[in-house]
Order: C-alpha cells, then sequence, then structure tokens
C-alpha cells in the first residue's frame, strides 16, 4: 500500500486481521437470510445498526478515515480489519496521506 507507513506514523495506528482486543473492528457478516453486510464499530457488543451495520463496502472508507482521524495520537490505535487487502483500506490510506499532505502546507 502506498504511502501506508508515512500514514500510520502520523496518526500512530495499525491493522491487524487478529481477532482480539482491538479498538476498531471493519468486518463483514452475514445476515439471516444470507446477505453480506459490513460492520465498523468500536464495541462489537454494542452494535448500532444505524451507525455501525453498511450494505456497501464501499462506506467503509469514509468510516476508517473519520475513525483515525478523531482517534489520540497519544498511544497505538490497533484496528482490526479481516480482509486487509480491500480495497477501502487503499483509499482510506489515500485519503489520508492527502491530509498530511494539506496539514503541512
Amino acid at each position: 500500500m502506498k504511502n501506508l507507513k508515512k500514514v500510520q506514523q502520523h496518526y500512530n495506528f495499525k491493522f491487524t486481521n487478529n481477532w482480539g482486543i482491538q479498538d476498531y473492528y471493519v468486518y463483514e457478516e452475514s445476515t439471516a437470510d444470507g446477505y453480506s453486510v459490513y460492520i465498523a464499530t468500536e464495541n462489537t457488543n454494542n452494535i448500532c445498526v444505524n451507525e455501525n451495520v453498511h450494505y456497501y463496502d464501499s462506506a467503509l472508507c469514509n468510516e476508517l478515515v473519520e475513525f483515525i482521524k478523531h482517534t489520540s495520537k497519544l498511544h497505538e490505535t490497533i484496528i482490526y480489519v479481516d480482509d486487509l487487502d480491500a480495497y477501502f483500506i487503499d483509499e482510506a490510506i489515500q485519503e489520508l496521506y492527502e491530509l498530511i499532505i494539506t496539514e503541512n502546507d
């Protein structure tokens, strides 16, 4: 991923695909009738359907960007993503990189 290290250093986070106690989770779930939905949440024990559940993975880029931008940089934030090769990660990294460049101008 282009610019990943620069963005990770600036915002002090890392991605993992090992489920555990993380600061943020982005993953796919199946509905009872077999459709895929996408979850983006800080708390997997308290999912709010209106805020955390998305029909399309294209919404996950914005969710990821907003979480990373508004998270404290004082400690390393760990973000669980079930598919580390998902395109929304690349899009989020590019958007965050552009924000860094804009801040430094």
